[in-house]
């Protein structure tokens, strides 16, 4: 029989192999036979052993997921720390998902797009900055540019070791290392983007490491710390499904008015600016000095109102 070459996921693999990860994230090993059972639940149609061998296998060559057999339990696991970022895969075959609904709706009528609304156009504007600095990536060759500071309201040149792109509230930005240390650049916002010719040493695992532990964008070199917080219980649905941090997770689960989480993160500008969003309906726990912090920030807009 002849290999499949097949390099990229189709339309049907997308929403097989999202299941297939999702499952096996959830839980410490699946059987085969039950996450076969799972797949063609959720996808409404039948696979075999030998199509599931083949998704697994796509997976670990081209996405650097790894899913491994347990022969004498014929059980699957995912090997989390071989493991390429699993929630980056995710967060692409879901896009690749919402891509193949639109296309399917286009099939049968021309007007799909008059029912979608999409944020803004700042992905699609930075794409030429995108595609170049990928290469640059890609290649571990530095870039220099011109960038505009909204904070400083003024333009500057930047020569730049780039690591890696990260997505952020509709936004895209490279993470990257300059002479002074990390930073994070938007890619609307640069100009004139050359690639250099001499070679550096990628670190790409070690910036994400780094970034893994804030929310957002900006690094912030400090200890770890335990973060608690207590939301109103009405707040409950919302945190939960749309967490703050990866690293979050429930606590005093018998309390019926408030809804409190812990966290693990550096906590810096953007998830201060997180926690002020709620208002009234959260209350920093711990550490006391971030407490403080936050009351000194509501203080300040009251003085606003004077």
């Amino acid at each position: 029989m002849k290999e499949n070459n097949q390099t990229h996921l189709n339309a049907t693999q997308v929403y097989r192999t999202k299941i297939l990860v999702e499952t096996l994230k959830k839980y410490s090993s699946v059987h085969r036979n039950a996450l076969i059972k799972e797949i063609c639940a959720k996808e409404t149609s039948k696979i075999s052993i030998r199509t599931l061998q083949r998704d697994i296998k796509l997976l670990n060559e081209k996405y650097g997921i790894i899913i491994k057999l347990n022969r004498t339990t014929s059980s699957y696991w995912l090997d989390d720390e071989k493991s390429a970022t699993i929630d980056s895969f995710l967060s692409h075959v879901e896009i690749l998902a919402t891509a193949e609904l639109i296309r399917s709706n286009f099939n049968e009528t021309n007007n799909a797009l008059a029912y979608i609304e999409f944020e803004n156009k700042a992905t699609i504007s930075a794409t030429p900055n995108f595609k170049t600095i990928l290469e640059a990536i890609h290649q571990a060759l530095p870039i220099t540019f011109k960038h505009f500071s909204f904070y400083h309201l003024k333009e500057e040149n930047y020569t730049l070791k780039p690591y890696f792109l990260k997505q952020y509230q509709n936004r895209w930005y490279v993470v990257g290392e300059t002479e002074k240390g990390y930073r994070t650049f938007g890619i609307d916002r640069l100009k004139d983007i050359t690639i250099g010719n001499k070679k550096f040493k990628q670190k790409t695992e070690e910036a994400m490491d780094k970034f893994r532990n804030v929310v957002g964008l900006n690094y912030v070199d400090h200890e770890l710390q335990k973060v608690i917080l207590s939301f109103d219980i009405s707040q409950r649905p919302y945190v939960e499904s749309l967490p703050l941090h990866h690293s979050q997770k429930q606590i005093k689960i018998d309390n019926e008015k408030t809804f409190d989480i812990e966290l693990h993160i550096h906590p810096n500008f953007e998830f201060n600016q997180q926690v002020l969003k709620y208002g009234s309906l959260v209350k920093v726990i711990e550490p006391k000095w971030l407490a403080e912090k936050v009351k000194k920030e509501i203080k300040k807009a009251l003085e606003n109102y004077k």
